[in-house]
């Protein structure tokens, strides 16, 4: 016997959204084929199966004629009790507000801009953990090809925090095995004070050639203020413009300098983007940070600008 169903129904029978009955009906979970109507038809000992996976007892379906044998068998057919989640020995999160409200609408894979790239979706990651999948989930390359955007997160109607998820999963990844240049650069950072490594003596030669280039295309008298005790701000720099685009730094001067801002650079530390957030290396990223703090406080500036 054929059982005849329409998707929205049979979403509604168990609890899905009707997207999930069509994704199962494309990957073979529900072996049915398009009928009339708009409707599907699958066998019935399929319907039966997928009753006893989700603890559901079978159904009529009105639109659809039963042997008097089979109706007295439906109707004495017990249903298979509700499967219980247990308590979960491990946790990526305990504020209900990173899964648990998930609705599993999928506006967060639509807002994603890698959504579906080797089968990336916010909405998988999100539910892995509510399920407590988390040992699978934290040897996926999923949370590295993130780019913490947040538009994900923006998009949620429930307001999921996938963001702190995120950071959370890689935080709980084994230090040597974060995507190489990323923990390669925050090691470098904590040795040598920013992310490539660059000598101090070539950053301040640099520094000072740049200026110099400078007032003589259109700031007369400038010079980089490096170490300016008591500066309004402390500005930091990406270590990639020094080390591939030394040129895109001159547009903040010339800012700095058509209105007399106070400003200075700092000769050490003077790294503006922190790998240990990216990294989900909280220890690092607080070293950093601290860093910072301690040359707005040698230098006395009482504001600080991060370009990045």
């Amino acid at each position: 016997m054929n059982y005849e169903f329409r998707v929205n129904d049979l979403a509604e029978e168990f609890g899905v959204h009707r997207n999930t009955i069509r994704n199962w009906i494309k990957n073979g979970s529900v072996k049915a084929d398009p009928g009339p109507g708009r409707q599907y038809i699958m066998q019935w000992e399929d319907y039966q199966a997928l009753c006893k996976k989700f603890g559901r007892k079978p159904r009529l379906n009105p639109n659809q004629d039963y042997d008097p044998g089979e109706l007295q068998k439906i109707s004495t057919e017990v249903a298979v009790p509700p499967l219980v989640l247990g308590d979960r020995d491990k946790t990526l999160y305990t504020d209900p507000s990173w899964a648990d409200t998930c609705l599993t609408c999928g506006t967060c894979a639509s807002a994603c801009p890698i959504s579906g790239i080797d089968g990336m979706d916010p909405r998988k990651i999100v539910r892995m953990a509510f399920l407590g999948i988390e040992d699978e989930l934290m040897a996926s390359d999923w949370p590295w090809k993130c780019t913490m955007c947040a538009k994900c997160e923006e998009a949620c109607p429930m307001d999921i925090q996938i963001v702190q998820l995120m950071r959370r999963i890689r935080s709980r990844r084994d230090r040597d095995k974060v995507p190489g240049p990323i923990h390669k650069g925050v090691a470098t950072c904590l040795e040598r004070g920013n992310n490539l490594g660059i000598p101090k003596d070539d950053f301040l030669y640099l520094l000072e050639e740049l200026g110099e280039e400078l007032a003589e295309e259109s700031c007369p008298g400038f010079v980089t203020p490096v170490d300016e005790h008591g500066a309004r701000l402390l500005v930091t720099v990406n270590s990639k413009e020094p080390f591939a685009e030394p040129d895109d730094m001159k547009w903040w001067w010339k800012i700095f300098y058509a209105a007399n801002e106070s400003w200075t650079i700092s000769s050490v530390n003077w790294e503006g983007v922190n790998w240990g957030l990216f990294s989900g290396d909280d220890e690092a990223m607080k070293t950093i940070v601290g860093r910072i703090v301690d040359n707005m406080r040698r230098l006395n500036c009482s504001a600080l600008l991060l370009p990045e």
